[in-house]
């Protein structure tokens, strides 16, 4: 980077008007809510900020009429994205914006040791004059998702468009909405969660509630929606939005999401996932350019609705086990029995088979989103999945009319 004003760049001249004092980072955070805290950390850090004529530091105090002066450069060409023509599943998409239905796996911008194969290397082939907005690896990004959650996104075409986005993003302007399977079931019907997220204190890699200055204020509000057995489909919605903040929220008062790889311990599950159960459903903005509202929704992936289906079929039929009681095969198994017993289709099916053929079951099963093997169904254990006396029970014609 050049020296303060050296070349070509932006020169903005500011005045501090609170009576208390704030710091430096701080302020110039809400000042320029198109810059990302770590952007205008490093032009503090690169001696691009003073203070009444004296370079700042992001911990200098502000005090009433002291004048700012900050200096952007332009934003320095994108190092090695490339564009890749990565299918999108566009919702919206106008000459300002692009709302997206992001599938499980995609992360959404380049960083290091994963440099390519993300939404922001699709979004280059997708719309080639984004490299001028925003910062060098995130250009037009709004907010972000974790790469294993589904759902609504919004990414900016131009940087009027983003400014304006990102601002309805902080003030609450815009609305967005998550639905999530979790383990076990709250005690009330609705509630609030406040608590500062910082990184975790043992684990740098994953986050944490904290109760020092190193997190910041987070708050998710929630809905049960429905109850399934020893799970529960919550909704969510953000006021603000913290890196992997639902997640950290539904771990911190007991109830994590299924699939969690990070902050869930029960690695038992009904069914094989992805990743966590965690859509985003609904994003609420207001068009930057023409302000009318748009509500934009996004279908749950197909393996979301599988898991709510053999969860709805399990409490129906009143199987309800300990997640200790059985492992991760013999989770899929009964998730498989379960569906098989109240699904026609798949009895007929299985009838059209030799039922004597387990990789044919199996195979089945697997078709229809249950991680079954033969072994599974040779080798279970009488009694627990089902109460029938003779071990070969799933070679039996018509099994699921058996006792069980």
């Amino acid at each position: 980077m050049s020296g303060f004003g050296e070349g070509e760049g932006e020169l903005l001249t500011l005045t501090y008007p609170k009576p208390l004092p704030m710091r430096l980072d701080r302020w110039l955070v809400a000042q320029r809510p198109e810059q990302s805290r770590a952007r205008i950390q490093k032009f503090i850090e690169s001696g691009y900020v003073r203070v009444n004529g004296v370079t700042g530091r992001a911990k200098t105090p502000l005090r009433q009429s002291d004048t700012v002066e900050l200096w952007m450069p332009p934003p320095e060409p994108l190092p090695y994205l490339m564009p890749q023509e990565i299918p999108l599943d566009v919702l919206f998409e106008d000459e300002h914006l692009i709302v997206l239905n992001k599938p499980a796996g995609l992360t959404v911008h380049p960083a290091p040791g994963n440099k390519d194969g993300t939404l922001v290397n699709g979004l280059l082939h997708h719309c080639p004059d984004l490299p001028g907005i925003s910062g060098k690896l995130r250009p037009g990004i709004v907010h972000r998702l974790d790469k294993d959650t589904t759902g609504c996104i919004v990414v900016a075409k131009s940087q009027e468009a983003l400014v304006k986005l990102q601002v309805q993003i902080q003030k609450r302007i815009a609305s967005r909405e998550y639905l999530a399977v979790v383990h076990g079931v709250p005690a009330a019907e609705h509630g609030t969660i406040v608590g500062a997220i910082g990184r975790h204190p043992a684990d740098r890699k994953k986050y944490a509630v904290v109760h020092d200055d190193s997190g910041r204020h987070a708050c998710t509000h929630w809905t049960l929606v429905e109850r399934l057995g020893d799970y529960s489909l919550m909704r969510f919605k953000l006021d603000t939005g913290r890196t992997h903040q639902i997640r950290v929220h539904c771990a911190h008062i007991g109830h994590p999401i299924v699939g969690d790889p990070v902050y869930s311990r029960c690695r038992k599950l009904p069914m094989a996932l992805p990743g966590q159960a965690l859509h985003a459903f609904q994003l609420g903005l207001d068009h930057p350019i023409s302000r009318e509202r748009m509500l934009f929704e996004a279908p749950l992936p197909e393996v979301f609705d599988k898991l709510l289906a053999v969860l709805r079929r399990r409490t129906q039929t009143g199987m309800s086990f300990p997640p200790e009681a059985l492992s991760m095969a013999e989770h899929s198994l009964l998730a498989f029995i379960t569906a098989v017993r109240q699904d026609p289709a798949l009895q007929q099916q299985l009838s059209a088979t030799s039922a004597a053929d387990a990789d044919e079951v199996a195979a089945i099963a697997r078709q229809a989103g249950f991680e079954v093997r033969p072994a599974d169904l040779v080798n279970h254990r009488d009694g627990l999945l089902v109460d029938y006396e003779d071990e070969d029970y799933f070679m039996k014609p018509q099994w699921w009319e058996l006792a069980g």
